[in-house]
């Protein structure tokens, strides 16, 4: 009995198996980013182990639906078929093969197919590695060799070997409910849906609550934890101006781990005209912590009691950051707007969750507009209190998934344009809905990948750097002041080609997307193709390597906010010469700052 037991599950379906064959070969083909051995392991894997799904379920439809019909034209094939069982069957020494003899020899064939498959697979591997040599060539990253990328195989094959078991497991799982002693007191078709219902409410149930809330609760004990580390070359700032600091009302170490770290760093007065050469203010950030509140709302009241501290009603320029999941603001972007101001600045921020964006998005996206509304809406509301000739231009600026916080603040462009001075968003996930709404809703002709709105005239999508400059030197030839056709307020969005922050969704599972049609953009591979089910699972792959990539591609943006926020700002002042004068002194600002991301949870 064991060693029937184990015959069945050792057992392989030949349809699935040549479909999963097919999956783990174009899974190696480029996607949005360079991928190493153990996540295109894991990507190959999950593809073969979709469409080896895919396959057994085609097989079934056959057997079932097709096969009577087309029984008559397959009567060559039968004979043949025939015919090589009475081969094996001399080649046994017997007359005829019995259902054992021929569900063994069945065996065998299988398994005869999987090696086949997997020394095919060992060579297409060692072929596919230039994809992602041409890939990482692409953005300046680093290439594996060939011994290294063969490790693609035994990961891939394993996790497809892996998924096949849980699939068994789900078949027996039906095949007992079907065949128990209540199921027996039904007929054959009516049990077997019951039973089919029965475990897809169980599994649906395991995906929809289990799954997540078991992600989301080790990740809270995990960065509980760490959202208390202060890292240990902080210094508590003494500068009244900074959060945290003595006669601040929120105390350091209510910071957390990422509140220290923005009120802590950053060129103080003294640094930024040591630096420039010319007279600056001590820069405000102000910041709350989660200990800062019971709830959004006051924490957002206790950033309004910080400014009115620290004086930022009487400053040139005021920030609102919404943070990423775990509380992170960046800090070259912090740098670069108080550098544009020589330190006449205010940047206000607040902590809402100590869990990283992907966890937090899990855990609930509507907590993330909802946090994202209250601090904004609070800061809005104490600044329309300030003599409107003297206040403060007003600013907002979001990444990654603070662009879902900041831009929850607002019901749409209208609401966020007649709110603010300015607005840049860097990054946005592609469920962020105002970006989605105007995406959907750009000017015909325009490709997904660089949107245009209503002609650009207050939104406009940017790639990178060079486009943003583009489009002041295609006004200047044209005779116009910089930037004139877009008028202010400004909102903008840079989202590379590469990111896959951006471009993710669960429709690539069935759907080819508008991107994927379109001309690649600056650092996406033109050979990357849309394929069901794999593309998807390339993409999810790319989401844990998207800051693990050069400055410039994937979801790390580098000083490129910088440029966003020149274009933003506006204003005679801001041309390329001063742009390009402002990026020196950020790269020396930011060498003493530490990483503008510090690869994987960190930054959020």
């Amino acid at each position: 009995m064991a060693g029937r037991n184990l015959h069945t599950w050792l057992r392989l379906d030949p349809g699935g198996l040549l479909l999963g064959a097919v999956g783990f070969a174009v899974s190696l083909t480029p996607s949005l980013l360079p991928r190493d051995w153990l996540f295109q392991g894991v990507a190959a894997g999950l593809s073969a182990g979709t469409l080896y799904a895919v396959g057994v379920l085609l097989h079934w439809m056959w057997d079932v639906w097709v096969f009577d019909l087309v029984e008559e034209p397959l009567g060559k094939v039968r004979k043949r078929a025939r015919r090589v069982e009475g081969w094996l069957a001399r080649a046994e020494g017997k007359e005829r093969l019995s259902e054992d003899d021929q569900e063994r020899w069945k065996f065998r064939g299988e398994i005869a197919l999987a090696v086949v498959l997997i020394v095919g697979l060992v060579i297409w591997v060692s072929f596919a590695l230039r994809w992602q040599r041409e890939l990482a060539a692409l953005m300046g990253a680093e290439a594996y060799s060939r011994a290294e990328f063969l490790l693609v195989v035994p990961v891939g094959v394993a996790l497809w070997a892996l998924i096949i078991a849980l699939g068994k497991v789900v078949l027996l799982a039906v095949d007992r409910l079907a065949n128990s002693p209540v199921g027996k007191r039904m007929h054959k078709a009516p049990r077997f849906i019951m039973a089919w219902a029965a475990v897809g409410l169980v599994l649906v149930f395991l995906v929809d609550n289990v799954v997540p809330g078991t992600i989301v609760g080790a990740a809270e004990r995990v960065f509980s934890l760490r959202n208390e580390e202060i890292r240990e070359d902080l210094v508590q700032p003494e500068q009244p101006e900074r959060s945290g600091s003595p006669s601040s009302f929120n105390k350091w170490e209510e910071l957390g781990a990422f509140g220290t770290r923005f009120t802590g760093l950053g060129l103080h007065k003294d640094e930024l005209e040591e630096l420039t050469g010319r007279p600056s203010k001590e820069p405000i950030r102000v910041y709350a912590g989660l200990d800062n509140g019971d709830d959004d709302r006051q924490r957002a009241e206790s950033v309004v009691k910080e400014l009115n501290r620290t004086g930022a009603r009487d400053r040139q320029a005021l920030l609102v950051v919404p943070t990423t999941g775990t509380g992170w603001v960046n800090p070259t972007a912090a740098q670069a707007f108080e550098l544009m101001f020589d330190g006449d600045t205010a940047i206000a921020s607040a902590q809402y969750s100590y869990l990283p964006s992907a966890v937090q998005f899990i855990a609930d996206q509507e907590r993330v507009e909802r946090y994202g509304e209250a601090l904004i809406s609070t800061v809005v509301d104490w600044w329309n209190t300030l003599p409107e000739d003297a206040r403060p231009k007003l600013y907002v600026y979001g990444e990654s998934l603070g662009t879902t916080a900041g831009s929850g603040a607002f019901s749409g462009l209208r609401d966020l344009v007649s709110t603010v001075d300015g607005a840049l968003w860097v990054g946005p996930p592609n469920s962020n809905r105002l970006w989605k709404d105007l995406v959907d809703r750009r000017d015909p002709g325009s490709p997904e990948v660089s949107a245009e709105y209503t002609g650009g005239l207050m939104v406009r999508f940017a790639e990178n750097s060079e486009e943003i400059w583009r489009w002041r030197r295609e006004q200047d030839l044209e005779g116009d002041d910089a930037f004139s056709a877009w008028q202010q307020p400004r909102v903008l969005f840079v989202q590379h080609p590469s990111d896959p922050v951006v471009w993710w969704s669960p429709k690539l599972l069935l759907e080819e997307p508008d991107w994927l049609k379109e001309a690649p953009g600056f650092d996406r591979s033109p050979s990357m193709r849309w394929i069901p089910f794999v593309t998807f699972w390339q993409v999810t792959l790319d989401l844990p390597r998207a800051a693990n990539v050069p400055n410039g591609h994937g979801h790390n943006y580098g000083d490129t906010v910088l440029d966003g926020m020149l274009a933003m700002v506006g204003g005679q002042d801001f041309n390329p010469a001063r742009a390009e004068q402002l990026k020196r002194q950020l790269d020396e600002a930011m060498a003493d700052q530490g990483p503008e991301k510090e690869v994987g949870v960190d930054n959020g």
